[in-house]
């Protein structure tokens, strides 16, 4: 993967992917196809798997061809008493003024033997990149996609690209999730971590990220609670100051103020917490897991777009165009031509050159069609593993 394609080479590849006869791959795809996906999940709670983040409350690893992403989802108790989030849209879901909901945190590193043939700070600028692009999406917070927008020198390619993401609208993934992440309105709710690492990047590293964080997601279970109230009994403290100032006019004073500190009152204050619940059930999972989004990248040539692109085709093919789609239901897949259940969340362009904007329009079209497959596609794989670990 670390070693660069001459010119001689990129040229071969690029009349291979444009002849007319027929586009020729060095794996024998069309290319239109993918590589095998392979995606496993680990119960993070114990139940008949473990197999990827035994620790995790949902975890998932996913490969395609050379490229595999672990990722893995954790919760933790978090005090949002009086707390605004500032990840919350300006007059979103959940109201203005409580913090009631947790929020997501995002977080992408990648391994050293992902990019052996890069410097630290290549990859830590690889890192934040992919942090604040992934971190865009699963926010709330519609202002941090332009954290994303800003150029950045692409060091995993020969030349320097830039990356620009489009605005998108509004994504309701959190909105779904954030009633799930409720522990006691108003004072305490899980803060989700989505953590991904990238083990090794043979081409198509978006597609596959996202992949992973969608399986991770599917996978996490949301510890049961229940909320415990009880009453806590405070004294008052009598005031003796006026009865020692008149101690000396008589002993009426002192009589009143003894009989006060016998008789002093309680005050009851309510005091809230929570619980876990001890049942034989993991957690619950997350509301709406289906509507996780799916990235399509699409590698774009004069007269055709390549799809699941490998590292030398990406090397020859630098101009890749990466969308982002979210889908409401799962029935058949058979008839959402119309647009119908299917969000575009938005793009990034990536590498020299534009995309015109009629032939921009037609790559969205067909790019909606590639992620509705590949969630049906993956879908159906996790059902499976999930049906099986039941058995």
């Amino acid at each position: 993967m670390a070693t660069l394609l001459s010119k001689a080479e990129k040229s071969y590849i690029v009349s291979s992917l444009t002849s007319t006869v027929v586009a020729l791959r060095h794996d024998g795809r069309d290319v239109h196809d993918y590589r095998t996906i392979h995606i496993v999940t680990g119960n993070g709670n114990g139940n008949g798997g473990g197999e990827v983040a035994p620790l995790a409350n949902g975890s998932a690893k996913v490969s395609v061809g050379g490229t595999t992403v672990v990722a893995a989802v954790r919760l933790e108790v978090e005090d949002v008493s009086g707390f605004q989030y500032q990840y919350r849209r300006a007059g979103g879901g959940g109201g203005g003024g409580g913090g009631d909901e947790g929020r997501i945190r995002c977080n992408v590193t990648c391994s050293p033997a992902a990019y052996p043939h890069l410097s630290s700070n290549q990859q830590d600028e690889i890192q934040n990149d992919l942090t604040s692009f992934v971190h865009s999406i699963y926010s709330s917070n519609s202002s941090s996609s332009s954290s994303s927008s800003s150029s950045s020198s692409n060091s995993k390619s020969a030349t320097t690209t830039t990356a620009n993401a489009s605005s998108r609208r509004s994504f309701s993934f959190f909105e779904e999730v954030e009633s799930d992440l409720v522990i006691l309105p108003g004072r305490k709710a899980w803060t989700l971590y989505l953590d991904a690492v990238v083990l090794s990047d043979a081409g198509n590293l978006y597609d596959v990220l996202f992949l992973a964080c969608r399986g991770a997601l599917w996978d996490t279970r949301v510890p049961r609670t229940r909320a415990v109230e009880y009453q806590q009994q405070q004294q008052r403290q009598p005031n003796r100051g006026g009865g020692r100032g008149q101690s000396g006019m008589g002993g009426g004073d002192e009589e009143e103020d003894m009989w006060k500190e016998a008789i002093r009152t309680r005050v009851q204050s309510r005091v809230a917490d929570f619980e876990l619940e001890d049942t034989s059930e993991a957690g619950s999972r997350l509301s709406g897991r289906e509507k996780c989004p799916v990235a399509v990248t699409l590698n774009i040539l004069p007269t055709r777009h390549v799809l699941d692109a490998t590292y030398a085709e990406e090397q020859a093919v630098p101009l890749k165009l990466v969308l982002l789609y979210s889908f409401t239901n799962r029935d058949d897949g058979g008839g959402d031509e119309d647009g119908e259940g299917a969000r575009f969340l938005g793009m990034r362009l990536i590498g020299p050159g534009q995309v015109p904007l009629g032939y921009l329009k037609e790559l969205l079209r067909q790019g909606q069609g590639y992620a509705k497959q590949l969630v049906l596609a993956m879908d159906a794989q996790l059902v499976a593993q999930e049906e099986d670990s039941r058995d």
